[in-house]
């Protein structure tokens, strides 16, 4: 992976446009940043293939966006045609879940942009200054544009709608693009193809340099005649009709019964992103081609890598691989249909919503090149007729390994080549390969400074604190003197932190200015910086958080106090939340909490027992009936609760029986010994009963192993 690439998307803000020409590795640069980034991100696509390629979802099911074609203007439209911003705010009422996630979320990446159309882009923009309430472009979020604009372009339907507002259907002609400081980088290493020059002529076909192709060497390539026959050649075709057409022919010419494997569906996964066929037609004999990379570790296989089949069972297919003699058994995978979520520390998780399960291999005769973008192919037929669009002939050219495994049907010619102006303009106006060093070292520390002031950022606690205590002056059955007090000093620690941070922010802000200017060492940063997290640490959690989890546990279960209860729990999961994003913060490599400090934080209560909870409404000065109404048990539960605490001698038994059956049970107590609760019932007046006899000899229990 270029770690220059990776540093300058991970360490700054800027939102990066990584391109390359096919075969460079963008996917696995992809692959490499999601699995190494601290930040927290989502990756979509266009389409539903190219999501579940690069493990995400399609930008139109995460932002709920409608498929008619946008028109950012406030002008009355044909919505039979398209929408204006005011048909698109109602599609941005989104779930509880989705808003906190698009909130939280700091970078999206979005892969195979050539087919992101502008208008869509823009749609994606609004949803996010709208939710997250950021008038910055896309809502203040990090983006990362990923793919080769020289390959499949977007598809457009109304492209005399669309042109009214864009000059083109590519992203870079969005509104919102024009509007932020987007870099090109491009990875330029080609790992496909080592002949220099087929890599020339590929070059030259993806700029449209048509003065520049070798028509007369690239079309010795020319076979009108060719027949497949028994060689493991791919027929790249312009459309489904007409791979299906081939597929099924030369399936039909072996003369075997077919076997048919019917996928397994479960929960939910929409058809039209169906990684393969439902419904999967093979004998043996079969060419056919792998669709995904051997998931097992075991690398027997890989996305593109040809076979033919060699044996079919219920449970298991085996496959010759192409160029070799090697059987391998292949069993059904499983592809998983995903949503994002934020868990409990508002980290970006993901759920299966559902699975689609089928063996990872379908008929490869013939392939579109919708389909084989990405792949690699060592044999290839192609026939670039008039019915290849932009792009399609350099995607082509391109999955071939080598010039000498291509086989052409039509001879190449300059009209199928097509130059577009604008991507190289834009190409032009914004590639930075030779900057990234020197924006790196501008805009990193920058950076890494305010990402850590804004989580030590504790301004936010003082009017958290003002709406609890609101709600505390308005609560029943708490006690008001108690939270009053605990109001007033968190009062004066929460605004004494703020002025501290105010300080920090002051402080820092000079300090980094001194760095740029060679006035300071980042050293002396670093330690200012790392003092400022671990004392706001210590001083939220023992200050702030300690207190009020203590005064938590006594009134959560208490009854009457449902919506009061809700309120604190969301304050206090806040403020564990802080806690823990101190935690995890760092300044550049440098990780800031002291190892003496990294310890569980958690707002979790031990269950307040029952008999603890009906104590606390008796020691408040509450009787035995308003407690059974408070907390909707029966007279004599609360009595048995009651009894628990007689035991310790921390009853007023006064308080809960009268004084002459105090008396009479004295009486009995000092006489006599008897071995359970029914003697003792049978010897006391009739008027007694069970609770309060276990009351009173628990008490005199009690003070009888007092007085020894």
């Amino acid at each position: 992976m270029n770690n220059h690439f990776f540093d300058l998307i991970e360490h700054t803000n800027r939102s990066v446009f990584l391109t390359g020409k096919a075969g460079t590795g963008k996917t696995t640069f992809l692959n490499d940043f999601v699995k190494r980034t601290r930040k927290k991100h989502i990756v979509v696509a266009p389409t539903g293939i190219a999501a579940m390629n690069a493990g995400g979802v399609t930008i139109h099911s995460m932002f709920g966006l409608p498929l008619r074609t946008f028109l950012p203007t406030t002008e009355r439209i044909d919505t039979t045609l398209a929408n204006n911003i005011a048909d698109l705010m109602p599609h941005f009422k989104y779930r509880k879940d989705k808003l906190k996630l698009l909130r939280e979320v700091e970078i999206i990446i979005i892969d195979e942009v050539s087919m992101l159309r502008a208008d869509v882009l823009d749609m994606m923009d609004f949803s996010l200054r709208f939710i997250r309430r950021n008038a910055q472009r896309f809502g203040g979020v990090q983006m990362l544009f990923i793919g080769d604009l020289y390959q499949l372009p977007p598809v457009v339907r109304d492209e005399h709608i669309l042109k009214m507002f864009y000059p083109s259907p590519f992203f870079f002609d969005s509104l919102a693009i024009k509007e932020i400081p987007l870099i090109t980088i491009e990875l330029t290493k080609v790992y496909r193809q080592s002949d220099e020059e087929f890599l020339d002529i590929l070059n030259a076909i993806r700029d449209g340099d048509i003065a520049n192709i070798d028509f007369d060497y690239l079309n010795e390539r020319y076979d009108p005649n060719f027949e497949m026959a028994k060689e493991s050649y791919v027929y790249l075709c312009s459309h489904n009709r007409m791979a299906d057409e081939i597929n099924q022919k030369e399936l039909t010419e072996i003369k075997v019964d077919p076997t048919i494997y019917e996928a397994k569906l479960f929960g939910e996964f929409k058809e039209n992103q169906f990684p393969n066929e439902q419904f999967l037609e093979l004998k043996i004999g079969a060419q056919i081609m792998f669709i995904r990379n051997d998931i097992s570790g075991e690398k027997k296989y890989f996305n593109g890598k040809l076979g033919e089949i060699s044996g079919l069972d219920e449970n298991e297919i085996k496959v010759i691989l192409e160029g070799s003699e090697r059987e391998i058994t292949v069993k059904r995978e499983v592809w998983e249909q995903k949503k994002y979520f934020l868990d409990h520390d508002k980290n970006i998780k993901e759920e299966v919503l559902g699975s689609f399960e089928q063996f990872p291999i379908k008929l490869a005769w013939a392939v579109t090149i919708h389909k084989s973008q990405g792949l690699t192919f060592d044999k290839v037929i192609i026939d670039a007729g008039k019915s290849f669009t932009a792009g399609q002939v350099y995607v082509a050219l391109s999955r071939c390994r080598t010039l000498e495994g291509i086989v052409l049907k039509s001879k190449i010619t300059p009209e199928v080549i097509f130059k577009d102006n604008r991507i190289l303009n834009f190409h032009t106006d914004t590639v930075a390969n030779d900057h990234v060093e020197s924006i790196l070292s501008q805009e990193k520390y920058d950076y890494s400074i305010r990402k850590v002031l804004r989580t030590v950022d504790c301004l936010w606690f003082l009017k958290e604190l003002e709406d609890w205590n609101k709600l505390s002056l308005t609560a029943k059955s708490i006690d008001h003197v108690k939270t009053n007090q605990l109001y007033l000093q968190l009062k004066h620690d929460i605004i004494n932190l703020g002025k501290i941070f105010e300080k920090l922010e002051r402080v820092i802000s000079q300090k980094v200015n001194n760095f740029i200017d060679n006035k300071e060492e980042w050293s002396e940063i670093e330690s200012k910086v790392k003092g400022a997290v671990n004392f706001f640490f210590t001083e939220i959690k023992d200050k702030v958080f300690n207190p009020l989890k203590e005064l938590y546990a006594e009134v959560k279960g208490a009854k009457g106090l449902k919506q009061y209860n809700e309120e604190f729990r969301v304050w206090l999961e806040d403020i564990e939340e802080y806690l823990n994003s101190l935690k995890e913060i760092h300044l550049l490599e440098t990780k800031l909490l002291e190892e003496k400090n990294n310890k569980e934080i958690s707002m979790k209560v031990a269950k307040v027992p029952s008999q603890v909870l009906t104590f606390q409404l008796f020691e408040q000065g509450k009787t035995i009936a308003e407690i059974a109404l408070e907390r909707g048990l029966v007279k004599e539960t609360v009595i048995g609760h009651l009894a628990k605490f007689a035991e310790q001698g921390l009853l007023d038994i006064s308080r809960v029986i009268t004084s002459d059956k105090i008396k009479a049970f004295e009486n009995e107590f000092n006489k006599n010994v008897h071995e359970n609760l029914t003697e003792w019932k049978n010897s006391l007046p009739s008027n007694f009963e069970f609770n309060e006899i276990r009351i009173l000899l628990n008490h005199y229990n009690y003070q009888k192993e007092k007085g020894k």
